[in-house]
């Protein structure tokens, strides 16, 4: 039980006791941040641990008369055993990155407390905590996002805040609705709605679909999600492969197996439609990524893709179909995060934000390029990276889910992937032209990005070349719904 209140906590009271340090104590503020991201790490391991052994661990309470409850089970536990781990990246490369910059205390504050609700997420036990938890992770993502307090920031953080309360507006409803039919809120003792069919349950689906999905940026929801690339680039590492699009796809698996159950999914028309919109959303994302000039505009579009890849996963209600879920939301959160590092590297170091104007880059950022390279070969699924085991088991779960073209999606993804990354690879080690003046891969500040940067790499090629390592904590969450 302490391991479960010492992950939740510790990011709240780290960024409430970085809120109150004077803002010219940046030495100290930064190891106050490390220290309490550990602290919630360490608390997350400590929970993996206890869950996978098979122990319960539970907390409860009453408010404003409804159930609260926060108990972890395995896919709960996996989800925040990616939040806990990337935010200590992303942590470390945020002390480079936000070095000099403006609005320091605020951006490690709500860094901090934004992590202890997306573990809020991870760990809740019921629907009612985990809509608590989904509505303060817009609110306290928001300040990361209009961290430039530019009039660009301040127009993608209303609409950021717009279509995420509008989802959790109908999320509320699709609660409520559950709590009359199925007569209780708690993930344990298996789906909600099990008990029977009835008359409605399409569209309390649906309500549930448009609720999650505009986090999981399910295409027509997804348009606040590039607007958001004006945050920095930490927070869009965050936002894109850690926070809130995987609480919105965890929403979506939860929605899938603990509120509907695989048996009563299969019954419904809009359950069969699902898969349909995943497919339609991976193609249609990517399209859209290899019109984009825009580096980071480029990434996000193609995140839009690949989140659908794990909804599509959960949605063929096949065993080797999750299986490949839980892998492509470890192996995709880990290169992603790392490919953001990427670019946010290049831009520090040559300010070039756009694909049109990369030619040079590799000759002077060589270890960037790099990695940059690893991770494009990684968004394809190529081996000897992790992605390939997570897309390898949506292709079989695809198949013996009876869903043979949604494996022909997968496939057509890949080559559209490569289409979108490996010219920009080529051409920013073929071209003569090179930024000028020329920057330097060295320095205190740079170290602080690309270490993180290149050990997320090599982190995903180990998961590729041995992916036993991840596999147990896969096997529990399959073993618990299947």
């Amino acid at each position: 039980m302490l391991a479960l209140v010492l992950a939740l906590s510790s990011g709240a009271v780290g960024g409430l006791l970085v809120a109150v340090l004077p803002a010219a104590r940046s030495r100290l503020r930064n190891l106050v941040v490390l220290f309490f991201t550990v602290g919630g790490i360490l608390g997350s391991w400590q929970v993996a641990r206890l869950v996978w052994a098979g122990e319960r661990l539970r907390l409860a309470g009453q408010l404003g008369g409804l159930s609260f409850s926060l108990e972890p089970d395995p896919l709960g536990v996996i989800f925040g055993l990616i939040a806990s781990t990337l935010w200590l990246f992303t942590v470390v490369y945020s002390f480079g990155y936000m070095a000099g910059k403006a609005h320091q205390r605020p951006y490690y504050s709500f860094l901090l407390l934004a992590f202890s609700v997306t573990l809020g997420v991870a760990f809740s036990g019921n629907l009612v905590a985990l809509y608590l938890f989904y509505e303060l992770l817009t609110l306290t993502t928001y300040p990361l996002v209009i961290q430039e307090r530019s009039e660009e920031a301040l127009r993608a953080g209303t609409k950021y805040l717009l279509y995420n309360l509008a989802g959790a507006a109908v999320l509320l409803l699709a609660i409520v609705l559950t709590a009359v039919w199925g007569g209780r809120l708690d993930f344990a003792g298996g789906p909600i709605l099990a008990g029977g069919f009835k008359i409605g349950l399409n569209w309390l689906l649906f309500l549930f679909t448009v609720g999650f999905g505009v986090k999981a940026a399910l295409m027509p929801l997804h348009r606040w999600l590039p607007a958001a690339m004006v945050a920095p680039t930490p927070v869009s590492a965050l936002l894109h492969a850690v926070a809130v699009v995987y609480a919105g796809v965890y929403g979506l698996l939860r929605v899938v197996y603990s509120v509907f159950g695989t048996g009563l999914l299969a019954e419904l028309g809009v359950g069969a439609l699902l898969p349909w919109v995943a497919a339609g959303t991976i193609l249609a994302g990517i399209i859209v990524a290899l019109r984009q000039d825009e580096l980071k505009r480029r990434l996000a579009y193609q995140t839009i893709s690949h989140l659908s890849y794990i909804l599509l996963g959960a949605i063929t209600l096949h065993p080797w179909g999750l299986a490949g879920a839980v892998l492509q939301m470890i192996g995709y959160a880990v290169l992603k995060t790392a490919f953001f590092f990427c670019v946010g590297l290049i831009a520090e170091q040559t300010g070039v934000t756009r694909v049109s104007r990369m030619g040079g880059v590799g000759r002077v950022l060589p270890k960037t390029m790099a990695a940059f390279a690893v991770t494009t070969m990684g968004m394809i699924g190529m081996l000897p990276l992790g992605t390939f085991w997570g897309k390898y088991y949506l292709l079989q779960g695809s198949v013996a889910g009876g869903k043979w073209p949604l494996a022909v999606v997968l496939v057509v993804s890949g080559f559209l992937n490569a289409v979108c990354f490996i010219p920009v690879v080529v051409k920013a080690f073929r071209a003569e032209r090179t930024p000028s003046p020329a920057p330097e891969e060295g320095g205190v500040r740079v170290a602080l990005m690309l270490a993180p940067t290149l050990l997320l790499v090599v982190i995903g090629l180990g998961m590729g070349l041995f992916p036993g390592l991840v596999w147990p904590g896969v096997q529990a969450v399959v073993d618990w719904f299947f």
